[in-house]
């Protein structure tokens, strides 16, 4: 095993806790919005230390052009996933897209 093996083992094993930690957050949560935020531990920093581990191993070839590719998608993918799905959320739940006049926004909100 040399130097770049264990380099690679590293940033997969980095991106795949990445990746549990953003499932044990959407587990633990209940909230819609909070389970949000627990999504972009996971595409951002877990594919890119997974896009890493790829271009590491097999360098610049179809894979690691293919696994770039992949995590540019999921990288700028996320906030916009993210953000449609909060603004549904709104309005599904609210009846309605912008605030009322001095409406109070907390993103805490009690269940009944």
């Amino acid at each position: 095993m040399n130097v770049r093996d264990v380099f690679t083992f590293t940033l997969l094993v980095f991106g795949v806790l990445f990746f549990a930690f953003t499932a044990a957050g959407l587990l633990v949560t209940r909230e819609l919005l909070d389970q949000i935020h627990y999504l972009a531990p996971g595409t951002l920093m877990g594919s890119l230390a997974i896009t890493l581990a790829v271009l590491v191993h097999q360098g610049f070839t179809p894979a690691g052009v293919k696994s770039i590719l992949i995590m540019i998608l999921l990288v700028f993918s996320n906030p916009v996933l993210s953000h449609a799905t909060a603004r549904a959320y709104r309005i599904r739940h609210k009846h309605q897209l912008p605030p009322k006049p001095n409406e109070h926004i907390s993103l805490a909100q009690e269940q009944p």
